[in-house]
């Protein structure tokens, strides 16, 4: 129960956040279906001031009917606009925390986990109800308010009809079990049905189209998708049916009842033991009673796959605060390295596996130095980089930042001395300045700064080609400028350039689609540029699986299973003749023939 007015109040205050206005218009929604019920008692006083010549009663009867249910009628067909802007509001209320909850999270092992994948899949799937959530709260209040005015009507109309409410205590039974089964039936369709929009998304999907087609994947995709969907509706739909059967019973117990009931009242009359006003108002309230009665207990299903939805709302606001605690630090990160990063017996595996990515690695890397870091595919080298941007955290050991535990350092600090171009670079469809200058929030719209981190990058020619420079709105799907991966990759390594004052920067693969002889050359220049900021001790990183480029590195790190197999300078590594020197020979072999 304290969960459910926990998810009650999370709905009622992003309306209220969204529009107050629309919040009490929706909320004095009830009123209107109140007022349309009463329009039994108006009737039941008209008919019998009509038979009876009574003025009294035929004047309330007929203001009551013109006043009451004239207005009932009013507030009934302006709630359902007011509904409708209220649930756009709030829609988009929550589609921005949902965003911004799985944007902000510091590191990726939520990506990694199966149980965040799956809670977050089926608050996607069941987002909409968010938005409908005070339309939902306010029918149930309808319902349930609607409801109690059925009954002190029955009561009015005659003290045996209250045995229609015996006839709904099953249905409240029958709807929690209702709610139970098409709980169960989300949780196992969520991972199929994830799948199956993931497989539906490959058919359009740019960078897979071309494989599709080559491969001629559609069929076997479509098959695999409809397998999917399948799999999904599975539970579903079986869920769905046992709810259809015991509605059904329910149901028929209902209008059992309330046939008996009216029988009963018609009987009343005829002998005379009513007056014809009662028996009106008793037909009326009889029609009202299955609605009245089992409306109430409809909606709670309704209302309670909402609460649902917005408690995995609750448990992602409580996940993100609980991960940003974790990433917390109370350290400012340096303006400056003194004396380097060192990794004191740092060991990682990715959460949910046994498998060892890294194991027991310990070195250290000094202040001002321009670090390569070479091994096969699966070795190991986007990890290390990617716990230095504090992307995840070591599963044991620690990684010291000028002897200070990188755990113990802000994470946003931290980030803000960071700076990075990755060869699955993001594909930012804005202007082109503002692609590039995202790199640097602060001189977004510096187009000077842009120009010359452009030209650090090497990628000024990308510019010039644009119709409109720097001000070209890129992406064909805004009818904007389509660039080739070459070019998204200039404007990405521009962007790693943006920033002016890091403390470490890496370049994790970001020329692959590059020859050997350009990549080579482009880290010649970020080596010899990594070295004009050996002032406040910056540190480089250049990741490849090209053993020519890294010579201009003043240190190489070498990975292999898991663990460091070598660590030196290239020359040191050459002289040595072991692993380093054979692959950077085989390398230069296969250049050669």
């Amino acid at each position: 129960m304290t969960a459910s007015w926990r998810a009650i109040t999370l709905l009622a205050a992003t309306a209220w956040r969204a529009d107050r206005r629309l919040t009490l218009a929706v909320a004095a929604e009830p009123l209107g279906n109140t007022l349309g019920l009463l329009a039994g008692l108006w009737l039941a006083a008209l008919t019998t001031g009509t038979i009876e010549h009574d003025t009294t009663l035929l004047a309330l009867g007929v203001t009551g009917l013109v006043t009451g249910a004239g207005l009932g009628w009013q507030l009934d067909l302006s709630s359902s606009q007011w509904r409708m802007l209220l649930s756009e509001k709030m829609t988009y209320a929550f589609e921005i925390e949902n965003a911004q909850l799985a944007a902000v999270l510091p590191g990726l092992d939520h990506h990694e986990r199966p149980e965040y994948q799956a809670k977050l899949e089926l608050l996607r799937q069941r987002q909409g109800q968010l938005g409908d959530a005070m339309s939902t709260l306010a029918m149930a209040y309808k319902a349930v308010s609607g409801g109690l005015v059925v009954l002190v009507l029955l009561v009015l109309a005659h003290p045996l009809l209250l045995g229609l409410v015996a006839l709904a205590l099953p249905a409240v039974v029958i709807a929690r079990y209702e709610q139970r089964w098409r709980q169960a039936a989300e949780e196992a369709a969520a991972l199929p049905g994830r799948t199956a929009r993931y497989l539906r998304t490959l058919a359009y999907d740019r960078d897979a189209g071309m494989e599709v087609r080559v491969f001629g994947l559609a069929a076997e995709l479509e098959d695999r998708a409809a397998q999917a969907w399948a799999q999904y509706r599975r539970p579903l739909e079986r869920a769905e049916r046992r709810v259809a059967l015991v509605t059904c019973a329910r149901d028929g117990l209902m209008v059992a009842g309330i046939v008996t009931a009216v029988g009963f009242e018609l009987w009343q009359v005829v002998n005379g033991r009513a007056t014809p006003g009662e028996a009106i108002l008793v037909v009326y309230v009889s029609r009202q009673v299955q609605s009245a009665v089992t409306w109430p207990v409809q909606v709670v299903g309704s209302v309670g796959q909402t609460l649902r939805t917005a408690a995995r709302l609750q448990w992602l606001r409580g996940y993100a605060a609980s991960v940003a605690a974790r990433y917390a630090g109370g350290q400012p990160a340096p303006a400056a390295l003194a004396g380097g990063i060192e990794f004191d017996n740092v060991s990682f595996r990715y959460p949910g596996t046994d498998t060892w990515v890294l194991r027991e690695v310990s070195m250290t890397l000094p202040a001002g130095s321009v670090l390569a870091v070479v091994g096969e595919n699966g070795a190991g080298k986007t990890t290390l980089v990617k716990l230095l941007a504090r992307m995840y955290e070591p599963t044991t050991g620690r990684i010291l930042v000028d002897g200070v535990d990188l755990a113990e350092i802000d994470i946003a600090s931290w980030r803000q001395r960071l700076s990075a171009a990755f060869q699955d670079f993001a594909r930012l469809e804005f202007t082109a300045q503002h692609t590039v200058g995202a790199g640097d929030l602060a001189r977004l719209d510096d187009e000077g700064h842009v120009l010359g981190a452009l030209e650090r990058a090497g990628a000024v020619d990308v510019l010039s080609a644009l119709p409109d420079g720097a001000a070209t709105q890129l992406g064909a799907q805004w009818d904007g400028v389509d660039l080739s991966t070459g070019q998204w990759q200039k404007l990405a390594l521009g962007r790693a350039l943006m920033r002016t004052q890091p403390v470490m920067v890496f370049f994790d693969e970001p020329t692959a689609a590059l020859d050997a002889p350009s990549e080579h050359a482009l880290f010649e220049r970020y080596a010899a540029a990594s070295r004009d900021g050996t002032e406040r001790g910056m540190i480089t990183i250049l990741v490849s699986h090209r053993f020519s480029t890294v010579s201009a590195a003043d240190r190489v790190l070498v990975l292999a299973g898991q663990q460091v197999a070598e660590y030196g300078t290239h020359d040191e590594l050459v002289a040595a003749g072991h692993l380093y020197a054979e692959l950077y020979d085989l390398q230069a072999r296969s250049y050669q023939s």
